[in-house]
């Protein structure tokens, strides 16, 4: 409804999509206005809008019917129709043919020319006001697709040193096996971690917990941006379909309580301590599960990335989101791997890595392969679905893991029993064994649902030392 002054009719707008931008551009404004207006020409105004609209669609234009949008300026006050669009529910087209003469206007009777000319200060306002709304839509034609790693992206992770790398196991018989070969190894034991031998405590008397993590003196991350990396195969893999939206409940987990649970172990109360920066989509050719992508491969992805923007060290957490079909594993010849397609090298769902580059530094980052899989999946019934509450379970296990133990020297479970070498995702990833067929079962993630942010999601939980359980808010 357009509401001036001594008037009260219905208006419509018609635009379409600039995909070169991402944003809705209005071509004309028609309101009918009666009763006194202040003069407009040379002023300067302020709109402010409430996000009540219809948006049509016919391919490349759209008709916004909006309501209550308020419009400011010296001598005027006044409520009017204007161009905020909803960018994430817009057309997904590659090119639209120019407007010429819109057809879409509802021909009002006593149109005020004198209007005309306010739309493109209402227009910037409003898109401006709603950016953040545009830059969330996700694997839009804004997104350039940027090529692979260079051969100078790979001679760099040739020479890169991996300081420690810590794996979510899968729930399948390879994955049972990873917790073994990790205390075998040293990885993933208190023994075999730099910094935890001189590790000393003070005499305690007191209760003690075994499931609760100890702090071993290495750095932790109070403060990062994180990165989402997607890789594409042969540039075309939607965000929405391959992944969900593993941005927005980045968002939302930035702004949440459950964030919170990180502050006894990282030294801050401080909100908003991870942002959320661009995403990056890198075009690449799929392997076949005979040649699996290996660790080394990331760590170039990581390179090409990092290298451009030279965001790096502890301030800085890239995340690598592999999509349906691709398998990856640790080395060409290990046999850990994510590969749901040969069940015995099926190993890790998700891992984290820290990795010091010669020319770089140190870099954060994880490795988050397609997640809505047999011995990845959370279980059915989850608010958003199995592909979105997947993602974001694994995602989330990693993030905190990075955020508390980047390095494999802060916090960790530092006991002989079986918890031993965990860290603050392991102790909390619990599972359940569901039926699928009259004749068989499979395990699945049984994750916590609770609001994270502004939206309900299905995540594990994570481990408070401060309440000595595993938790969904500090």
């Amino acid at each position: 409804m357009v509401s001036w002054p001594g008037s009260l009719a219905e208006r419509r707008v018609c635009g379409r999509v600039d995909t070169a931008n991402g944003v809705a551009q209005l071509w004309r404004y028609i309101g009918k206005v009666k009763g006194k207006m202040a003069p407009m020409k040379g002023r300067r105004y302020e709109a402010k809008a409430r996000a009540n609209s219809t948006v049509k669609s016919d391919g490349c234009y759209v008709t916004a019917e909006l309501r209550k949008c308020k419009i400011r300026g010296q001598g005027l006050t006044g409520f009017g129709s204007a161009c905020l669009l909803d960018l994430a529910s817009r057309p997904q087209i590659e090119r639209c043919p120019p407007m010429t003469k819109p057809s879409c206007f509802p021909a009002g009777n006593g149109v005020s020319h004198r209007l005309t000319w306010l739309l493109p200060i209402v227009c910037a306002l409003l898109i401006g006001a709603f950016g953040l709304r545009a830059s969330r839509a996700q694997g839009s034609g804004q997104d350039e697709v940027k090529s692979g790693p260079t051969a100078s992206d790979r001679a760099a992770a040739d020479e890169a040193k991996i300081v420690y790398r810590h794996a979510r196991p899968a729930n399948t018989p390879a994955g049972a096996t990873l917790r073994q070969r990790e205390i075998a190894s040293g990885t993933g034991s208190p023994a075999g971690r730099s910094g935890a031998a001189g590790t000393t405590t003070a005499d305690n008397d007191q209760l003690r917990f075994p499931a609760d993590l100890a702090f071993n003196g290495g750095a932790v991350v109070p403060v990062a941006e994180q990165h989402p990396i997607f890789l594409l195969p042969n540039g075309n893999c939607p965000i929405a379909k391959c992944w969900g939206d593993p941005e927005g409940f980045l968002r939302d987990l930035r702004i949440s309580e459950f964030i919170h649970i990180t502050d006894q172990y990282v030294g801050s109360t401080a909100n908003n301590r991870y942002p959320v920066g661009a995403h990056t989509l890198i075009s690449y050719k799929p392997t076949p599960k005979t040649a699996p992508l290996t660790d080394a491969d990331m760590v170039a992805v990581v390179h090409r990335v990092a290298s451009a923007s030279g965001q790096t060290g502890y301030s800085h957490m890239y995340h690598i989101f592999l999509p349906p079909g691709q398998d990856e594993c640790f080395t060409a010849k290990d046999g850990i791997c994510y590969s749901p397609d040969v069940p015995a090298t099926f190993v890790f769902c998700a891992y984290h890595n820290s990795v010091d580059f010669s020319d770089i530094g140190h870099v954060l980052y994880t490795v988050e392969p397609y997640q809505n899989v047999g011995g990845c999946s959370v279980r059915p019934g989850t608010p958003n679905g199995q592909l979105i509450d997947s993602t974001n379970n694994s995602l989330s296990h990693e993030t905190f893991e990075t955020i508390t133990d980047p390095d494999g020297t802060a916090w960790f479970n530092f006991t002989a029993v079986v918890l031993a070498g965990a860290e603050i995702g392991d102790e909390c990833s619990f599972f359940v064994i569901l039926p699928i067929s009259p004749s068989g079962s499979s395990a699945f993630f049984d994750p916590s649902v609770a609001t994270i942010g502004n939206h309900r999601y299905a995540v594990q939980p994570e481990y408070a030392n401060n309440e000595h359980a595993c938790a969904s808010n500090p």
